[in-house]
């Protein structure tokens, strides 16, 4: 895994309003591009704003970087109105998704919210495709579909009013149809996390798990984002954010 980083300014392509409150930075970046693997993240300046923004790595291709952000504060929504200019970004930073130890395993990814955004970037990198379960509040928090449909992924939605696909918690379609032989790939808040670890552990299935902590320096400095893993505390930015799963402590 690399551990390249970059501290500089880059040309902001287009910021752009994919669905009612959720964007897609995209950036033209050099070297790092080359350097970012699924999980990573980078710390992106806001102008007026203290503490830059950890957000993941949503898409790389080529020269250019992507990142969907939803927003929620004022971080978010003056990255939002951000059209055009450049961004600081430090980065890639932390521990990204094992992509060989289970490579010729069958794959399935389980999303919550936001959480598809770096999971995009790890559907694309991963040599075999599986399934997709993927839920949020209502069908207008859906992204990506079309993305994970082109990547060639099978795709199993659920929310919570019943706009689209099953009604209720994805756990429900999951706790259905996770085998023993598949490796799980994790990303989302943290109640939807702990239920599948919870499945995972009483199926004997193995994986990863992406945690949603704050980070406010992304190096470990601050120790503002400590975790129990594996019995020791951990810093999610350092350490992680990606996690085996039979490590994780909720």
């Amino acid at each position: 895994m690399s551990n390249k980083r970059f501290d500089r300014s880059y040309d902001i392509i287009s910021n752009k309003e994919v669905c009612a409150g959720y964007f897609e930075l995209q950036v033209k970046v050099d070297a790092a591009a080359k350097h970012c693997l699924p999980g990573q993240f980078f710390m992106l300046e806001v102008p007026g704003v203290f503490l830059r923004r950890p957000i993941s790595v949503h898409d790389v291709k080529k020269d250019t970087l992507s990142f969907l952000y939803k927003v929620v504060g004022k971080g978010t929504n003056i990255l939002s109105s951000i059209c055009a200019g450049t961004i600081q970004l430090l980065g890639p930073l932390g521990k990204g998704y094992d992509l060989e130890t289970y490579k010729d395993s069958n794959h399935v990814i389980v999303a919550g919210g936001t959480g598809i955004a770096s999971l995009h970037f790890l559907a694309a990198k991963l040599s075999k495709k599986g399934t997709l379960y993927y839920g949020a509040r209502s069908q207008k928090d859906l992204l990506c579909l079309n993305k994970f449909k082109e990547l060639g992924w099978k795709i199993e939605v659920s929310t919570e009013d019943g706009s689209k696909g099953h009604k209720g918690y994805i756990t429900d379609l999951l706790q259905k149809n996770l085998n023993s032989n598949d490796v799980i790939f994790i990303c989302g808040p943290s109640l939807m996390l702990k239920k599948v670890l919870e499945i995972a552990k009483e199926k004997n299935v193995k994986g990863f798990a992406s945690l949603e902590e704050k980070m406010a320096c992304g190096v470990g400095n601050c120790q503002g984002c400590a975790v129990k893993v594996g019995g020791k505390t951990k810093m999610t930015c350092k350490d992680g954010p990606v996690f085996k799963i039979e490590q994780v402590e909720l």
